[in-house]
């Protein structure tokens, strides 16, 4: 055998090998620059979401009015929402307030948020509270604040800060707390605003809720009313 046939034999043993490192290094390439299709993906939630310091708010809303379509003038709504600490000091949702709820709002359960932990409020409506209801607050003096998203769209920094003077209005809503309820599981809590201001409140309408924290501060969202999840009648 020739000089010539042994080379090129060689050469067609080497190409496999040579064909496998070029892709691997293409994979690698891919990987690296996050060339994916999820890597612009956003989470598919129908709910607001935000950050304040350590605190996550994540997929809050309003849940869906229970017998009808639209909330009328004096209702209730409890509000679904996850609360997520990633830190390492316990954080405690003391109050939630919304302009267009006079009546203020009711928190049943231990709002505790301990380190790398996580609380939910579920939908089932809050019971009357007759325990004394804390200070009220108010939209004056100084909130830490964070930035908030509704969907999957961006709705700014958060809209709380320091107070103005002059005209501006303030909330007078009272957050009502019970601190236990032996029929919530461990890591549950309920929200309810009580007494809508508006006439209707329905589906494509946003409510604006602040969420207070003892050490993070003010979180406000513009909540969405959740979807309906009855079935649907065939006409």
């Amino acid at each position: 055998m020739s000089s010539a046939e042994q080379n090129l034999i060689t050469r067609l043993r080497l190409l496999p090998a040579v064909l496998g490192i070029g892709a691997a290094l293409l994979v690698a390439g891919c990987g690296a620059g996050q060339i994916t299709q999820t890597a612009s993906q956003v989470p598919a939630v129908n709910g607001s979401m935000g950050t304040v310091k350590q605190i996550a708010v994540r997929d809050a809303q309003l849940a869906y009015p229970t017998g009808k379509r639209y909330y009328s003038r004096g209702d209730s709504a409890s509000l679904i929402v996850t609360i997520a600490n990633s830190g390492q000091t316990a954080d405690k949702l003391t109050s939630v307030s919304s302009p267009q709820f006079s009546s203020g709002a009711q928190i049943v359960g231990d709002a505790t948020i301990p380190g790398f932990h996580a609380i939910a409020a579920s939908a089932t409506a809050a019971s009357p509270a007759t325990t004394t209801s804390a200070a009220p607050t108010s939209t004056t003096g100084t909130s830490t604040t964070g930035t908030s998203t509704t969907g999957t769209s961006t709705t700014g920094t958060s809209t709380s800060g320091t107070s103005t003077s002059g005209t501006s209005a303030t909330s007078a809503t009272t957050t009502t707390a019970v601190s236990s309820d032996p029929n919530l599981p461990v890591g549950t809590i309920r929200i309810q605003l009580v007494g809508l201001n508006l006439d209707k409140l329905q589906a494509g309408q946003t409510v604006q809720v602040t969420f207070t924290f003892a050490n993070a501060g003010d979180l406000t969202l513009n909540l969405p009313i959740a979807a309906d999840r009855s079935p649907r009648s065939d006409n």
